[in-house]
């Protein structure tokens, strides 16, 4: 549900801010030092800090339903609420302001995620989906104390927090998703009213990819901290306290992901793209 958020936000910022695909990334990885040593254009980050209940819209009684003749009682689902702290970054501060307001002002005209551009399992969620903005209830005690644990120059940030409806008695049956894919592409106004198409040639793939590290032998037993090179492409991506990284720009065919622990030997897998999973063994 998380991922399905993800993408709603950023299709939602690309068109009400808007932004262009093709000169402003929108980025979901924690900003730490590293991250943002990697940007080569203006990106908005969108990180997601916090997860927790919202008390107030907190239902108690059951919710009885009656199918074929028989009453069914159960729980109101958990009202739970999504934190994202939202950052611009670019080479001059003027223009990350400019981009901040711009941002401020797109997610203010919205008391809750429209509609028509819900993504995934969003769409089917029991109650409309109500988001707030730069609330300061919401907002870190000391934003200072967030900066120094992602290990990064603080900054403006704006607090986003949309709440989603979970059923914990409901049942997940869609597989698991390791691999995205996304075109760009310049868009052409067709004559007479006949809507827009991509321009000849424009139109470009960017997959991302994403698994875990884990020990030989041993999947449980995950290594964070482990640095993951895609050579083909020369982006590196650092594993998370669960062992689990992202590359967001890999090209189709046959990668090689090269894989550094501190005090172990470098490991190099060959894999395709799209594939099933990107786990490596080290």
């Amino acid at each position: 549900m998380f991922a399905d958020l993800d993408e709603t936000i950023r299709r939602l910022l690309i068109r009400e801010v808007p932004l262009d695909s093709s000169e402003v990334d929108v980025n979901f990885e924690a900003p730490d030092r590293e991250w943002s040593g990697r940007l080569s254009r203006p990106t908005v980050n969108c990180f997601l800090y916090d997860v927790r209940e919202n008390h107030q819209l907190r239902v108690t009684d059951y919710d009885v339903r009656r199918v074929n003749g028989t009453a069914v009682k159960a729980k109101a689902p958990l009202r739970i609420d999504a934190t994202y702290q939202i950052s611009a970054w670019a080479r001059a501060p003027e223009d990350e302001h400019r981009l901040l307001w711009r941002l401020l002002a797109a997610l203010s005209r919205f008391r809750q995620l429209p509609e028509d551009i819900l993504q995934g399992g969003l769409t089917e969620q029991t109650y409309p989906i109500p988001t707030q903005t730069a609330q300061p209830d919401q907002a870190p005690k000391n934003p200072a104390d967030l900066w120094q644990v992602i290990d990064n120059r603080i900054r403006p940030t704006l607090t986003y927090v949309v709440t989603l409806a979970l059923d914990p008695a409901q049942a997940l049956t869609a597989p698991l998703v390791f691999t995205r894919r996304t075109r760009v592409g310049e868009l052409l106004e067709l004559p007479d009213g006949g809507g827009r198409a991509s321009a000849p040639g424009s139109v470009a793939e960017l997959l991302a990819i994403g698994g875990t590290v884990h020990r030989r032998g041993n999947a449980a037993e995950t290594v964070a901290g482990a640095t993951v090179l895609l050579r083909e492409t020369g982006e590196a991506a650092t594993t998370d306290a669960q062992g689990q990284f992202r590359l967001s720009r890999a090209p189709q065919g046959p990668v090689t992901l090269v894989v550094r622990v501190p005090g172990r030997r470098e490991v190099t897998r060959r894999m395709e793209v799209p594939a099933p999973q990107y786990d490596v063994e080290v």
